[in-house]
């Protein structure tokens, strides 16, 4: 990131895992470091307007704009 002048924002920065059902189940929840900085692992995150989840499910997405 940084040979091409990119920060991390800690603020905004967020990360999930993605997979299947049984996939995600046999993953262990805990924070990732990067650069230091510790980040939670969400359930759900949002990129560009859209909300995803662990599944690429359009669940919470649909419930957010209905």
């Amino acid at each position: 990131m940084t040979s091409n002048q990119l920060k991390l924002n800690d603020d905004e920065t967020e990360f999930i895992w993605l997979g299947t059902r049984q996939q995600l189940a046999k993953i262990t929840p805990s924070p990732l470091q990067l650069k230091g900085q510790l980040l939670t692992l969400l359930k759900k995150i949002r990129d560009l307007g859209v909300i995803f989840d662990g599944e690429l499910g359009m669940d919470a997405h649909a419930g957010n704009v209905v």
